[in-house]
Parts: C-alpha cells; sequence; structure tokens
C-alpha cells in the first residue's frame, strides 16, 4: 500500500468518526433540550392523536368487565369551591355516579367512535344517577359510547352497577367530618356487600380525605370482578378522612 493511499485511507476514517462525534452530540442536544413545556405540549398532542386514533383501533363493546366509579360529592365540592350545580345548598349528595367505564385487563378503551347522543329522555334517566347532564354527556362520549350499546341500554347498565354496589350506613349522610382507619372503610363496604372481596374494589383519595370508590363488575353486571390494574391508584395511607356536608 502506498503512503498516498493510506493517507487517503487515514483522512476518511478520521472524517467519519468526526461526523459520528457531530451527530452523537447532536442527539444527546435535543433530548437534553426536549423539557419543560415544549416537551408537555408535545407530550399531550401525541396523547389527543392516540385517543383520536383510538377510535378506530377499539371496536365497539370489545371489553373485559366495567369499573363503576362513585364519587364523594363533599369532597368534590370543596375542593371546586361549590362552583359546580352539584353543589347547590341542600343538596347533600353522598356518593355520585362519576362513570361506568368499559375496562380490558390492562387498560381500556376510550372515545370510540360513534354518532349517538343522549336524547332529552335519555338525560331525564340520567340524571337519576349522575349529577349533572354535563357529566352525564362527557362520560357517554368518553366511556359509555365504548360499551357498544345504546344510550338507553348504556343507562341501564349504570343503574344496575350502582343498585349492585351497596353503601355503609355511615356513609349515606354523615353529619360531621371525620376520620377513622382506610382498613375499618374497607371492612365497612364488605361487611355491606357480602360477594365483593379484597382485590374487587379500590378506596381512592387525595390529600389523605375520600375521593372515589371503584368497584370492578363483570360485563354481565352479574358479580364482582378481581382486576389488579385498578387498584393501583388505591388510598395508601392509614387513616381517611371523610368530609361532610354539614
Amino acid at each position: 500500500m502506498t503512503q498516498r493511499s493510506l493517507g487517503v485511507k487515514i483522512f476518511f476514517f478520521s472524517s467519519a468518526l468526526f461526523s459520528g462525534l457531530i451527530v452523537s452530540l447532536t442527539q444527546s442536544w435535543a433530548i437534553d433540550y426536549c423539557s419543560g413545556r415544549v416537551c408537555k405540549a408535545h407530550e399531550i398532542a401525541t396523547r389527543r392523536e392516540d385517543a383520536a386514533s383510538n377510535k378506530d383501533r377499539f371496536r365497539l363493546g370489545q371489553f373485559d368487565f366495567y369499573v363503576l366509579a362513585l364519587s364523594w360529592s363533599a369532597e368534590f365540592c370543596q375542593r371546586s369551591g361549590n362552583a359546580s350545580e352539584q353543589c347547590a345548598e341542600n343538596k347533600n349528595l353522598g356518593f355520585v355516579v362519576h362513570g361506568l367505564w368499559p375496562q380490558f385487563y390492562i387498560g381500556y378503551p376510550l372515545y370510540c367512535r360513534n354518532d349517538a347522543v343522549l336524547s332529552a329522555n335519555n338525560m331525564e334517566r340520567a340524571l337519576k344517577q349522575f349529577p349533572t347532564p354535563r357529566l352525564a354527556r362527557y362520560e357517554w362520549r368518553k366511556h359509555g359510547v365504548c360499551s357498544g350499546k345504546t344510550p338507553s341500554a348504556y343507562l341501564e347498565d349504570v343503574s344496575k352497577a350502582r343498585n349492585l354496589f351497596k353503601i355503609p350506613q355511615s356513609l349515606v349522610d354523615p353529619k360531621d367530618g371525620h376520620t377513622m382507619s382506610l382498613k375499618a372503610l374497607y371492612g365497612d363496604f364488605l361487611k355491606i356487600n357480602p360477594n365483593l372481596h379484597p382485590g374487587m374494589f379500590s378506596i381512592n383519595c387525595r390529600h389523605g380525605a375520600l375521593t372515589e370508590v371503584r368497584v370492578c363488575i363483570s360485563k354481565n353486571l352479574r358479580q364482582y370482578q378481581l382486576c389488579p390494574q385498578v387498584l393501583r391508584q388505591s388510598c395508601r395511607t392509614s387513616d381517611i378522612f371523610i368530609p361532610s356536608f354539614h
């Protein structure tokens, strides 16, 4: 090999190393730079695109079980500053239906493609379970559509699920806010729902205050359902505060 050809090869090899170093540094800078509000906005946009594509990806009626979410209205009203009609004076709502959500064993469908809307008759029925028309419409669009049922049939499922799950008497209309052990609160629900077992429902909290109970129910609404993924959001405190309206 001549000295000239060797020099040419060394030049190209050095150039390749330099180019690779520049690319590597550029990629590292891009990764480090992608932070804060810019990346947060990108993340939100990506989630919205995913949600839009979900309309085509999820088949109506294709899910494994339901999650009935019941919100503790007193906590919501204190947090929202009584801004919602749900919190009107003397309403004193206890648990209200947040939603009945079709669920997979891992993940859940959202915003499935269906143009059905809640009619006036549907809304009259929905307000026997949901605290406001706005929430009823939102929950239908986001979750209910994915059940694959008509609005009327879906609302019937909401009613069945709500009637299946019993609320302890101590939480029907508590006169004063009080703190109790989380274990005791779980026990109260288990006592009044004989076929309910640990691993089938979660008690959720925010800053130590009761916010919601989520119970997993079979697709045919005849029995409760084990649901490890749903339980991951359970309250982790030893004691829980129960806000009241009084």
